[in-house]
């Protein structure tokens, strides 16, 4: 299919660029964020626009502590031997360190499912970012999935959150059965069997053991597999058993096994694109044969385009296209670790500047908006332009005569 590439796709381009340079230097390098050199201020300030590759991602990182352990394996080990982490990686990095001695395929295939069916335990407003509401600070002394079942059975304290990413429509649970034996006499009652008060505990413990293992099967049959062919065979996976297909939390899934087991994946393969992807891809390219921009076709096309440009694995570059679209709205979560933030001056450096949704600084030099600071939420989408009543349109040529 044929494409016409648009101002955004060369700024993404230059973005991919920077972010790359900051993986390597921040990330996973030892320089400071604010002492990266990026000449951006919203990268060198908010710690989101710092990866290219969904493994060193804030989504990823307490999966990395778990796989890796407190070893010379884990990619952090150069912060971690000088003492440069967080408190919540050593904990888990130190407590998890034998699991890859017990676990197999299986039980990694269900840790990933859990995590991201749970919410990738990310928060924005936090640093670090990727250690949100989890039970796997929890789970480093199972030795068994049907043992981390009970573990989420029992779980004192939420382990879900949606502050990033959704978790999926989980079944409802059933309703408990009452044993007609208990109504004869003390001599005959029996134990009634667990019951699920959430419908996340029931996915977790009756359906996702046997998705992994069944999975892990899958897996090792027939030769590498496509991601999208993996992903298929997980969401007829799931309609057989009588559940909606999960599509966003199993591509992260699929991605994760492309991370950790690549022995299995085609990792050079098409992959899903999420709602933050779409919107971005639609920016970055015009079709040119009349198919539309949310089209497969379209998308993979664009895709195809980023990967000969920069040799980003279409897996990678749609979590990058996601973290773009953040960078273009200058997007930062509001509160906790952030909230010394000035939202009025912190800015990235795009060359962008009629851009009409999120959070710029055309919306305050026209006087739009008084002021982002205050804000509680992030002013997603139009909302700015629209508490104004004007309109795109309207918006961008005033924001050319600035």
């Amino acid at each position: 299919m044929k494409i016409k590439t648009t101002q955004y796709y060369d700024e993404f381009i230059r973005y991919f660029n920077l972010a790359l340079k900051q993986q390597e230097l921040s990330n996973l390098g030892m320089v400071p964020h604010d002492k990266s050199g990026m000449n951006d201020p919203l990268m060198e300030h908010i710690q989101l626009y710092d990866v290219v590759e969904r493994k060193y991602a804030g989504f990823s990182q307490i999966i990395n502590d778990c796989f890796y352990g407190w070893t010379d394996k884990h990619p952090y080990w150069q912060h971690m031997q000088a003492g440069k982490i967080y408190p919540q990686r050593e904990e888990v990095a130190k407590n998890w360190t034998s699991r890859q001695d017990v676990f197999g395929l299986e039980e990694w295939l269900y840790i990933f499912i859990l995590h991201r069916v749970c919410g990738s335990a990310i928060n924005y407003a936090t640093k670090p970012s990727g250690y949100h509401n989890t039970i796997l600070f929890d789970l480093y002394d199972c030795d068994t999935i049907e043992e981390m079942c009970e573990k989420v059975k029992y779980h004192p304290t939420p382990f879900y959150t949606s502050v990033g990413y959704q978790f999926p429509a989980f079944p409802k649970p059933p309703l408990p059965t009452q044993n007609e034996d208990s109504f004869v006499g003390m001599s005959s009652f029996k134990e009634p069997e667990y019951v699920y008060k959430r419908g996340g505990d029931y996915f977790l413990c009756e359906f996702a053991p046997r998705l992994a293992r069944d999975m892990a099967d899958y897996l090792r049959q027939g030769g590498k597999k496509d991601l999208r062919q993996l992903g298929q065979w997980m969401f007829d996976w799931n309609v057989a058993n009588g559940l909606r297909q999960y599509k966003f939390q199993y591509a992260a899934v699929i991605a994760d096994v492309a991370d950790w087991y690549p022995e299995y994946i085609n990792r050079e393969s098409m992959f899903y694109y999420g709602t933050n992807a779409v919107e971005c891809i639609g920016y970055l390219a015009d079709p040119v044969d009349g198919k539309g921009k949310k089209s497969e076709p379209f998308l993979d096309a664009v895709m195809t385009k980023i990967y000969e440009d920069t040799g980003s694995l279409p897996y990678n570059a749609e979590d990058v296209a996601c973290d773009f679209i953040r960078w273009i709205e200058n997007y930062l979560r509001p509160g906790a670790d952030y909230a010394h933030i000035n939202m009025d001056t912190l800015w990235n450096s795009s060359s962008i500047k009629d851009h009409p949704y999120g959070r710029q600084k055309a919306m305050l030099d026209l006087g739009l908006v008084e002021t982002f600071n205050g804000m509680t939420s992030f002013p997603s989408d139009d909302k700015i332009l629209q508490s104004a009543n004007v309109s795109v349109e309207e918006y961008k040529k005033m924001a050319a005569k600035l």
